[in-house]
C-alpha cells in the first residue's frame, strides 16, 4: 500500500462586500502572506451607452443621448466614491488621534 504524502499549499481567500442597495461591490483576494488585492465596481456603470432606432440616424441620436446620460451617471458615482473615501480618511485620522 502506497503512503499518501500531503503538501501544504498556500491558503487563498476571497471576500466580497456588497452595499445594501447592491450597487457597490468590493472583492478582496489574498494568497498566503501576500498583500491583499481589492477590486471595486459599481453596477450602475456596467451597461455602456448604446443606441437604437428605426434607422442609422436614430441609432446615433439615441447613442449620443445615452452617452450624455452615462456621463452624468459617472459623475454621480465618482462623487459618491469621493465622498465615501473622504469619510474613510476622516474616520481613520480621528481614530489615530484618539489612539495617541
Amino acid at each position: 500500500m502506497e503512503r499518501i504524502e500531503w503538501k501544504i499549499t498556500e491558503q487563498e481567500s476571497q471576500q466580497e462586500m456588497v452595499s445594501a442597495d447592491g450597487r457597490w461591490h468590493v472583492t478582496k483576494n489574498q494568497k498566503g502572506n501576500q498583500e491583499p488585492s481589492f477590486y471595486l465596481s459599481n453596477y450602475d456603470l456596467l451597461l455602456p451607452p448604446h443606441g437604437s432606432g428605426t434607422d442609422y440616424k436614430q441609432c446615433f441620436e439615441s447613442f449620443i443621448a445615452d452617452c450624455d446620460a452615462f456621463i452624468e451617471k459617472i459623475k454621480e458615482v465618482r462623487e459618491q466614491a469621493r465622498m465615501h473615501m473622504d469619510e474613510m480618511v476622516k474616520v481613520a485620522k480621528e481614530l489615530e488621534t484618539h489612539e495617541n
